[in-house]
């Protein structure tokens, strides 16, 4: 196998026979960027001289602190890859040509992404938080803030952070206890401790960029009474240059599970009270700011997500292809020979499980790209459709995807048997390092609810809606075809479900019983993401099934056996649709059993008390 980490094809495939994203090209926004191909074969070619290697040091070796100068270090080996990254303008290619981007869409960039992480997450990882950190000072800041920081932070020559997290200010961002005093100058000292701050502190680039967020003496408690902060390791010297040390520092990093290449820290700021910040924006919109930030994250963690499962599932193809143990029980098989793992059905069902999930989630997260693209090329409520969807879809691509990362690497570590829960392989680093996904930016219990409250009770359930109709376009398709039209009519029992389970909670909500919803969010989100990749794997039958027609339409058994096993376009077809098939005839039928529980599971969460867990 050529690559380990990501199909190639696959991705092509999503990209243009799926999402026809060369129509694209017909805007002038896009006009100039048609040979997406050739970016994508770029970004592999790179990732995989330059950024694989750093894998093994980042886990192994991982990130050292010193006490006594309160300084990270990264390994060594990551210096150069990053350097030659940020030579070649990946951080900013889908970023207008104005800021020094390439303009590309979003949807190529979100498969960029993917080769990266999985490639290369503890550098991409930091990366991509620069990114998030310029973006909310080119949406937020005043022209001398982007002069003096957007710029270095696009050209990852300063990197970037984003510290909400307090000791006692987790998922209640709202408890926030960090204070930020006005100085004379109209910059403002600010005083306090952020945790699980990711790249917080290192030596990858010259000055870190810190994006605060923090509470103005005086203001409000709450999120309403938060504002969002420029924090710099160094001050800016006047010149462009990184100047005096700014009081802010790492005390400690975390001892963690996995993702030992990417430190998480502890920050102080102003423990000497001389700590420098500067507002970004307004005064009391720090929480708006920040999702800025948070939603662009967001997306990139269900990517991450989408890597690690990647690259399990490629590296788990590959083993049992290697792997010689047990004789066939298929008919016909020579029973003196012992046959490579993969001829096996319960291991081919593992690899199958994963292989319908990898390429559900990549679609899942490629497709809300595109709907980002599309937003950005239409007009009035077709761009309100578009960014709508994108607003929905958020929630899910970052906690389905990522709840299946830890399913699909358990399964990968399966695959290979004792092996894969040792180091020889990647297996058991990557289950390792994919579980903080869920984690991350949010937990997915908190996702799930903002998915029910905020995205479809709270939008008036209009962008489910919208939803629904680009499904049910889907399964009218899927239904014209005898040869799929069976996987259709299940697809369509599953959207119907859906949408009666959310009928059902929006008229619990009128009713005012909101408390049963809270213990049924996670459950809704698990089933909604089933029901997206049954549609998304039934928009994929439709256009694989008739290209893999094209090549054994009316041949018999043993010339579609030689077919597939010579023309490797008939055999990737031939394997997206019984992918497709797959998790729409086996893997969907799980989620009928998930609307039951829905409807008959809360009672016995909202009545238990904290002292009935144990005895």
């Amino acid at each position: 196998m050529a690559n380990l980490l990501v199909d190639k094809r696959d991705q092509i495939f999503v990209l243009k026979e799926m999402l026809e994203i060369d129509r694209l090209c017909s805007f002038p926004r896009y006009a100039s960027h048609a040979g997406y191909e050739m970016v994508l074969n770029e970004a592999h070619t790179f990732a995989n001289t330059e950024l694989s290697p750093t894998a093994v040091d980042g886990d192994q070796q991982g990130c050292l602190y010193d006490p006594k100068t309160k300084a990270v270090t990264f390994p060594q080996s990551f210096h150069k890859p990053y350097q030659k990254f940020c030579e070649g303008g990946w951080l900013t290619m889908c970023d207008s040509p104005d800021v020094g981007g390439d303009g590309f869409p979003s949807a190529v960039g979100t498969a960029v992404s993917e080769v990266f992480y999985a490639c290369g997450f503890y550098i991409y990882g930091a990366a991509e938080l620069t990114h998030a950190a310029a973006k909310v000072i080119e949406a937020y800041g005043s022209e001398e803030q982007k002069k003096s920081y957007m710029t270095k932070l696009f050209a990852g020559e300063w990197m970037g952070t984003m510290c909400l997290t307090e000791p006692d200010a987790g998922s209640e961002v709202g408890a926030v206890q960090t204070v930020a005093t006005r100085n004379g100058d109209g910059s403002y000292a600010i005083t306090g401790t952020k945790i699980f701050i990711t790249a917080g502190e290192h030596d990858l680039a010259g000055n870190i960029i810190h994006m605060v967020l923090a509470r103005v003496a005086g203001d409000p408690p709450g999120t309403k009474g938060l504002s969002l902060f420029i924090v710099p390791k160094f001050l800016p010297d006047g010149v462009g240059n990184a100047g005096e040390r700014n009081d802010v520092y790492c005390t400690g990093i975390e001892h963690k599970m996995g993702l030992h290449g990417l430190v998480t820290c502890t920050m102080a700021f102003g423990d000497s009270g001389k700590c420098t910040g500067y507002l970004l924006g307004e005064q009391g919109k720090g929480m708006a700011e920040m999702f800025h930030m948070m939603n662009e994250q967001r997306l990139l963690v269900g990517v991450e997500g989408l890597s690690f499962s990647t690259s399990a599932f490629m590296n788990a193809v590959d083993y049992t292809k290697s792997r010689v143990q047990g004789l066939s029980v298929y008919p016909g098989a020579d029973k003196q020979k012992s046959v490579a793992i993969i001829n096996h059905p319960d291991v081919k069902r593992m690899l199958l499980t994963m292989k319908a999930y990898v390429e559900g989630c990549r679609s899942l997260a490629y497709f809300t790209s595109s709907c980002m693209d599309n937003a950005g090329v239409a007009d009035g409520a077709d761009r309100a459709r578009w960014q709508g969807l994108v607003e929905l879809l958020t929630p899910i691509v970052k906690a389905y995807i990522t709840d299946n990362a830890w399913t699909v690497t358990a399964l990968a570590m399966q695959c290979a048997g004792g092996y894969g829960y040792c180091s020889d392989y990647p297996f058991e680093r990557l289950a390792r390092d994919c579980k903080v996904t869920t984690i991350f930016e949010g937990t997915n219990g908190i996702q799930a609810m903002d998915l029910m409250f905020r995205k479809i009770l709270g939008n008036n359930r209009v962008n489910f809606n919208n939803l629904l109709e680009m499904i049910d376009q889907t399964i009218e398709k899927g239904a014209a075809d005898a040869e799929i039209s069976v996987y259709a009519a299940i697809v369509k029992r599953a959207r119907e479900g859906l949408a009666r389970i959310v009928e059902e909670m929006a008229a619990s909500s009128a009713a005012g019983n909101s408390l049963d919803l809270y213990a049924k969010t996670s459950p809704f989100l698990e089933a909604m993401g089933d029901v997206l990749l049954g549609w998304l794997h039934l928009w994929q039958l439709t256009v694989a099934n008739p290209k893999l027609q094209g090549f054994i339409e009316n041949k018999s058994e043993d010339e579609i056996a030689k077919i597939l096993n010579k023309n490797k376009n008939a055999a990737f077809y031939d394997g997206k649709v019984l992918g497709a098939r797959f998790f729409i005839g086996t893997l969907l039928m799980n989620t009928f059993g998930k609307f039951e529980q829905i409807r008959s599971g809360a009672a016995p969460v909202i009545s238990i008390g904290e002292k009935s867990f144990t005895g």
